[in-house]
């Protein structure tokens, strides 16, 4: 299958060691964006997978684009200009210190500052599906009219929408009173959706009974998600702690029938980008017309080991997931 992904790149800088930016004079530093993290997943499961964004025109974008390139994704539809890329410094916590992410001129970014003119939407000429991110949606109302431009284009060539809810309060901070519109207008043009209680609840205004059980509410709230948009299919994780001890479940609802994953247990490396490892793995089950049940299964294992690796972008292929699957394990290739 052939997936293009529109949306931003961004540079991580990090501190090793589990350290914060208070204790080191280095950072690591890597490329990273919900749409990248996707792709890289799904090029590792044997698609052709593609991104269109705006990089700046100077080194950094030359290096975002290596990158791009050496994680099996073609950057033959980025475009250039401005000298801006977003960043964000990672402090990763350990034990009971949670993790601090602190973000910098993002908004000055050359995608968010990118302009219709600057695309060509015939990039989207013999694709199968395109993958949104509800970040484009927050930044600025010019980047939400590139959005709603590539999706009507899509639309025109009968490719596949997928949409990643991706809802950030902190983003929408100052124009809350009209996300839910915003929202619903790309809900309306969805095939395949991410999302969970909290989008339904605290976003779009869905009246779920808080008697009933969390499962039962994650339920009826794709019931009516689904419903009200006339999505095809959703999907979605569920993690707990108790105990100290994480667990994750992956969720899809599709023609009235909800199915969940076993409960896996969490060993968590890296967790930034795990739930584009689900993605990743969810896009696949779907285009391979797989069992539901190992569908959701397979989305599942595939975000569970996305935590082992280091990155934001999912660097497992399907005969790891499912030699985990099958075993319960990856076992040593010899």
């Amino acid at each position: 299958m052939k997936i293009l992904a529109f949306g931003e790149v961004m540079m991580r800088m990090m501190p090793s060691n589990y350290k914060t930016l208070s204790q080191t004079n280095t950072l690591e530093f890597l490329f990273t964006g919900t749409g990248i993290n996707v792709l890289s997943g799904l090029y590792q499961m044997g698609h052709q997978v593609y991104i269109v964004t705006k990089l700046p025109d100077n080194n950094v974008g030359k290096a975002a684009s290596a990158e791009i390139r050496k994680l099996g994704i073609h950057d033959c539809y980025i475009c250039y200009g401005g000298n801006h890329i977003g960043i964000y410094f990672l402090e990763q916590g350990i034990g009971n210190r949670a993790s601090q992410v602190t973000y910098l001129n993002r908004k000055d970014s050359s995608f968010c500052l990118s302009q219709i003119s600057d695309y060509d939407f015939s990039c989207l000429d013999g694709m199968d599906a395109l993958h949104i991110c509800g970040i484009s949606l927050a930044v600025n109302e010019n980047l939400r009219q590139i959005t709603y431009k590539f999706i009507e284009e899509a639309k025109k060539r009968h490719v596949k929408i997928i949409f990643d809810c991706n809802y950030r309060p902190s983003l929408w901070a100052h124009q809350s009173f009209c996300a839910k519109e915003i929202y619903e207008n790309v809900l309306k043009q969805a095939d395949i959706v991410f999302a969970g209680l909290k989008d339904a609840t605290l976003l779009l205004n869905k009246k779920i009974d808080s008697s009933l059980s969390h499962i039962e509410q994650i339920k009826e709230a794709c019931r009516q998600m689904s419903h009200d948009y006339q999505i095809e299919t959703i999907f979605g994780t569920i993690r707990n702690t108790q105990n100290h001890i994480s667990t994750l479940n992956g969720y899809m609802y599709n023609s009235n029938q909800f199915l969940m994953s076993p409960s896996y247990e969490l060993t968590i490396y890296d967790r930034i980008g795990a739930g584009d490892g689900f993605a990743a793995g969810a896009i696949h089950g779907y285009f391979s017309n797989m069992d539901p049940h190992l569908l959701i299964q397979y989305a599942t294992v595939s975000g569970l080991l996305a935590h082992t690796t280091y990155g934001d972008s999912p660097i497992i292929g399907e005969d790891t997931i499912l030699d985990f699957i099958k075993n319960g394990c990856v076992l040593l290739k010899r």
